[in-house]
């Protein structure tokens, strides 16, 4: 939350002096679906230009992620899956119905991942427990997949659970809370899985970041060749991913840097192998994924074209989660005293070992 509150201050105060008035946020409605199949622009919602409509429009901004506390809007710069969302909000009880089934699944998902987990004692003087302590890669691969689950699920179970009481208790409109990750497992490819379908906490600001950096590289490159302009745009995609992954990559090593230290959980510098290995690896996955893999399966049948991107998205992104899974390991975040849970439904079947200790 810390993380996100810093980030959305620089996004608001900082990089907001770059945009033009026009380029301002703006809140849109939320279309219907026969809208939506009718092609018709999104409407523009303005606000009342007073004191109390500036100060509404400001906290929206800063607190709302894209969605709005409003019924029936979003913010024009909103990931599509909060834009797509149906313009009608869900019933108060029905939506604190659906929310509850999520955090039971979430809990229980939690619990097997963290059962499979636990099943290992971790070396965690190493610098990469998972990666460097001989475990076959086929293990690597399914502990890599458990911390990158829980992971995924321990950044919406807060969320979904302040939505859920938000509606209940306020009647807040169930489209202020849109899911926190868009199906991530449906990717269909490297770029999607992590430009719509992964979390967008950080999106909007690595976004303008990257922008304004491109920016700049196409206005000094404007005096070069015409080859080297057609080259810079062609290649923007990648060019962002770089530059996207670079800034987070940053990012999450000063989270890391924060962490404490002790005779089991070492952190020899600031650069940590793991984390560059992990974050850095993934424009290069995009790099090959837009310059050969896309090109390769261009003309072959949509089912075959579909599953040969879809195979190399994840063979990609489970083999370099496993260097995102060594970090936790090494920073002692997947200790068995860091527990999510208190009273382990697996565990105790299994084992009988109903409650964590």
């Amino acid at each position: 939350m810390g993380s996100y509150g810093m980030m959305k201050m620089f996004e608001i105060c900082v990089m907001g002096f770059w945009n033009r008035e026009e380029d301002w946020p703006k809140w849109v409605k939320l279309q219907t679906d026969q809208e939506r199949k009718e092609g018709k622009r999104r409407e523009i919602i303005s606000f009342t230009p007073t004191v109390l409509g500036r100060l509404a429009y400001s906290l929206d901004l800063a607190t709302a992620g894209g969605s709005s506390w409003y019924r029936g809007r979003a913010w024009d710069w909103a990931a599509p899956a909060i834009l797509n969302q149906h313009a009608q909000s869900l019933p108060r009880f029905q939506f604190f119905l659906q929310s509850l089934v999520f955090l039971i699944r979430a809990f229980l998902l939690v619990d097997v991942c963290e059962s499979i987990l636990a099943s290992r004692t971790w070396d965690t003087t190493r610098p990469q427990p998972l990666t460097g302590d001989g475990i076959p890669m086929l293990m690597q691969l399914v502990f890599a997949t458990c911390v990158c689950a829980r992971t995924m699920v321990g950044t919406s179970f807060t969320y979904t659970f302040f939505g859920m009481m938000f509606g209940l208790v306020m009647n807040t409109p169930s489209t202020a809370f849109p899911p926190m990750f868009n199906r991530p497992f449906a990717s269909r490819s490297l770029a999607e899985f992590w430009s719509s379908k992964w979390h967008p906490i950080y999106r909007r600001p690595f976004h303008q970041l990257s922008s304004g950096i491109i920016s700049l590289f196409i206005f000094f490159s404007s005096s070069s060749s015409q080859k080297t302009r057609i080259l810079a745009r062609r290649d923007v995609k990648i060019f962002r991913s770089i530059i996207v992954f670079t800034l987070s990559c940053l990012l999450h090593l000063l989270h890391l840097k924060a962490l404490p230290t002790d005779a089991i959980h070492p952190y020899p510098s600031f650069f940590n192998t793991a984390g560059m290995k992990f974050f850095l690896s993934q424009p290069l996955g995009i790099a090959i994924e837009v310059l050969f893999v896309r090109p390769f399966t261009e003309s072959l049948p949509d089912r075959v074209k579909s599953a040969v991107r879809r195979g190399f998205a994840w063979a990609w992104l489970l083999w370099s989660g496993r260097f995102f899974a060594d970090i936790w390991f090494a920073r002692g975040l997947l200790d068995h005293t860091e527990r999510d849970i208190i009273y382990s439904p697996v565990r105790g079947i299994l084992k009988g070992q109903w409650r964590i200790d």
